[in-house]
């Protein structure tokens, strides 16, 4: 049986046909879901979605297509299908959403969104809507925009051209910038563009080195703040700052390291110090929130700090193509382009756009758990970075290692072995979603493990599992745990869930979980050749369902 939307949504629109729609309704319609997310208008649907049936003049799907198409700009490429709903027939008719910005044929730019009330409306876009989404397709640079009633002598700042000067030294940017005029350093990094035969200044000259007013006036929602939370009480709570970004990047980065605490390890003949945040991590998320940021969007980036974790929280979601499961390896899409590419010049920002996994790297490298996107949404990304009780017994195996190899560890082998540490045995599926990438890749980067000795393989076929070596455990002085996880077979487990049964009538996955310390793939697979078995069977369905003991 087909099935149906039973409500409307951001992707789904119903329209009743019984008075015969407008089809310049249906245009608009169309043009806000292209200009947004996409979705099907379902026309001959009530909007409590009862299917009442399409009008007789709306049943000839390739008149309809071509109308759409000559009457929207550029032309919408709709795809159309009558379906049957409760025995009525609704015409289903379905965009993508677009890369280009789309409009009516009657000039009316619109985009969809959630209301309030929860409910999806159909809205005419403003100037400031339709810049955001050009941002987010990535078909304008805003930060290249130039501010064409002030001159660069008005708006920007030879304190913070100084500033920036100083920076190129200090952090290692492009030295060739310093033997620049302050003329041509402008124009060299974008700060002024060409207009009318005049040079004016960028949106990207303002942010890095405008004077304050300018900023205020013409990037009002450019605001940094700064917070130190203890539970609910607020200990620090900067006022907003609203000074160019390198001076904002100097008065932040001297707030975050005045919270940094150290813990020494002693590993061999060295003290390698530990740190409760990683500055490294901190300076790439941070600039990464003032440089990726929608301008466009009210909001102040905050850098805030709790008991033991440190969140960073930028106005604006992902650019088209970023998503949080994808983040480690997708290409870099810089939403405001210029601005990314100054920045990375002056030394800042990681210049080959590879600072996520510059954040994950000095994270694990330290100890500490697997830095956190899973927050971020349409509207922010939000990084958190954990600062919970730094594993030693890892941090002296990793230093260990790459003292003996003279090598650094590579990110994805960094990734898969703090992946072992949490999960003590891991499956391929597993490791290949931690790292975000192909399961052949990652086997190809846990097989090159296997060869320099940090990991070993347990058992065959899809019961195959990884754990750190024997070598890494004995760094760790953790023998035992080792000889517990090594000798921990599918039999040894599966004999563990029969022996539940002994004491309870039901067992649950997530109990499998919980009784043999494994994953949810691991506990699936079990659960699964114990049914083969015979031995167990599936009682319920959804979430009441549960596993009981075949009785002989």
């Amino acid at each position: 049986m087909e099935k149906h939307p039973t409500k409307e949504s951001l992707t789904v629109e119903f329209k009743s046909d019984k008075k015969c729609i407008s089809m310049d309704v249906l245009y608009e319609e169309l043009v806000g879901m292209a200009n947004s997310e996409g979705g099907s208008v379902y026309l001959g649907v009530e909007d409590d979605g009862t299917p009442t049936g399409v009008n007789e003049q709306h049943r000839n799907i390739q008149k309809i297509l071509a109308q759409i198409q000559d009457n929207t700009t550029p032309a919408l490429l709709a795809k159309a299908n009558m379906v049957s709903w409760n025995g009525v027939d609704v015409l289903e008719i379905s965009v993508l959403s677009s890369r280009q910005l789309v409009m009516t044929s009657k000039g009316r730019y619109l985009h969809r969104r959630i209301s309030q009330n929860g409910q999806p409306e159909n809205l005419p876009m403003s100037p400031q809507e339709i810049m955001q989404r050009l941002s987010y397709i990535q078909t304008i640079d805003p930060s290249a925009q130039i501010i064409e009633d002030v001159s660069p002598q008005e708006a920007l700042s030879t304190v913070e051209r100084e500033r920036l000067r100083t920076m190129i030294k200090t952090y290692h940017g492009d030295e060739t910038l310093l033997n620049l005029t302050d003329e041509d350093l402008d124009k060299a990094l974008g700060f002024v563009k060409l207009s009318r035969g005049k040079y004016f200044p960028t949106i990207a000259g303002l942010l890095i080195i405008g004077k304050e007013d300018f900023i205020v006036q013409y990037i009002p929602n450019h605001e940094v703040i700064f917070q130190v939370l203890e539970d609910t009480t607020v200990l620090v709570n900067t006022p907003a700052m609203r000074s160019s970004l390198l001076q904002v990047f100097e008065r932040i980065s001297v707030l975050f390291q005045s919270r940094v605490t150290e813990q020494e390890l002693q590993i061999g003949l060295f003290r390698v110090p530990i740190p409760n945040f990683e500055p490294q991590a901190f300076r790439e998320g941070f600039v990464n929130a003032l440089v990726h940021r929608d301008y466009f969007k009210t909001g102040a980036v905050i850098v805030q700090l709790q008991n033991d974790s440190l969140s960073i929280i930028s106005p604006g979601g992902f650019v088209e193509g970023i998503e949080v499961d994808n983040i480690l390896n997708a290409a870099p899409t810089p939403r405001n382009t210029l601005l990314a590419e100054a920045v990375k010049r002056i030394g800042l920002a990681e210049r080959t756009g590879r600072g996520i996994p510059k954040i994950y790297s000095s994270t694990l490298r330290s100890g500490h758990p697997f830095p956190d996107y899973s927050y971020s949404n349409k509207v922010h990304v939000i990084l958190r970075l954990y600062s919970s009780q730094t594993d030693e017994a890892f941090v002296k195996m990793l230093v260990t290692e790459e003292q003996k190899t003279q090598r650094t560890i590579p990110v994805d082998a960094l990734i898969l072995l703090s992946a072992l540490k949490e999960e003590k045995r891991a499956n391929i599926h597993t490791l290949a979603t931690r790292m975000q990438k192909e399961e052949y890749r990652a086997k190809m980067v846990v097989e090159a493990l296997i060869e320099t000795g940090l990991v070993e393989g347990v058992g065959n076929g899809p019961s195959r599992r990884y754990m750190l070596s024997a070598a890494l455990y004995e760094i760790s002085g953790n023998k035992a745990g080792y000889t517990r996880q090594k000798g921990w077979t599918s039999i040894q487990e599966k004999e563990m869930i029969i022996a539940h049964f002994e004491n309870f009538q039901t067992i649950t996955r997530k109990e499998v979980m919980e009784l043999c310390k494994c994953n949810k793939d691991h506990a699936t697979w079990l659960l699964q050749q114990l049914r083969k078995e015979n031995k167990i069977k599936l009682s319920g369905t959804g979430r009441n369902s549960q596993y009981v003991l075949v009785r002989v």
